[in-house]
């Protein structure tokens, strides 16, 4: 293990509603960064986070549990806790000593009480947010109606960072609205994939979300827009902006994943190295 300043560490807690994906997301994030080399299974007992007999027996997180891995030179501590009700105060714990809130919600569930509660968790906290909406693999599952239910929720701005070209079983592609490219992900669950340009309407699409995205960024950053329009920017020099607009939560990020096959959990980690910010 490498040794890291303050600067390069990233404390996240891993928060929402029981059965959104919290442990599974944890899971995803260990095989991606290569700590594991095979997706655990809730159901078999067989994650890391869920170590405790009653937590195997159950099917269920009961326990916060704490996660350990490195991303992009950043070392990641991640606090999955329990979406339960009944152990909701542990996700106030974790919220309490984070620096980051990963608020999960499942597509095809919407915003459920747990989500609405560690949100008011997070907001006393005064923590940034992200949004992981996870399950859009599932049946039935489409992006815009959460992304309307949690503006019509939570009064804030949300901003999608992917969006999912095939929603629903077998979800493996996404444009990547940072990039301006399209994502495909491999369907072995190791989290890696091939990138590629965008043509036709999904250009016109990601080009106008990306200029959506800079015009959010622009809010805390004058110059970035200004070059922009003059020369267009690279993700490296949007980073910085776009650090300083996360931070202050001009917007939420959105991020739409399938833990259950590790498709679009890398560019969260992504997101998180680059643009969160340290105990500092």
């Amino acid at each position: 293990m490498n040794n890291y300043t303050h600067s390069n560490l990233r404390n996240v807690a891993l928060v929402g509603h029981a059965s959104s994906g919290k442990t599974m997301l944890g899971e995803c994030m260990l095989a991606c960064a290569g700590n594991i080399n095979r997706l655990g299974s809730v159901t078999d007992g067989t994650t890391a986070s869920d170590y405790h007999k009653a937590e195997q027996e159950r099917q269920f997180s009961i326990h916060t549990s704490l996660l350990h891995t490195e991303w992009l030179d950043t070392r990641f501590h991640i606090i999955d806790t329990p979406g339960y009700l009944d152990f909701i105060a542990e996700s106030r714990a974790a919220l309490k000593v984070s620096d980051l809130a990963l608020v999960v919600a499942h597509a095809t569930h919407g915003i459920e009480i747990g989500t609405s509660k560690v949100w008011e968790y997070a907001e006393e906290f005064n923590l940034p947010k992200i949004i992981v909406v996870n399950g859009i693999d599932a049946e039935n599952a489409e992006y815009k109606p959460i992304l309307e239910e949690l503006e019509a929720t939570f009064g804030k701005r949300f901003f999608p960072i992917n969006i999912p070209t095939n929603p629903g079983p077998g979800f493996n592609k996404a444009l990547d609205v940072i990039r301006k490219s399209k994502l495909t992900y491999k369907t072995d669950g190791s989290g890696k994939y091939d990138e590629s340009k965008v043509s036709g309407e999904e250009e016109e699409q990601v080009e106008q979300l990306h200029s959506q995205l800079i015009e959010l960024v622009a809010e805390s950053d004058d110059t970035l827009l200004e070059k922009f329009f003059d020369e267009g920017i690279s993700e490296e020099e949007l980073r910085g902006g776009l650090h300083q607009a996360f931070q202050s939560q001009v917007f939420i990020p959105v991020f739409f994943a399938s833990s259950e096959t590790n498709v679009g959990v890398a560019r969260i980690m992504d997101f998180i190295a680059k643009y969160a910010s340290s105990p500092d």
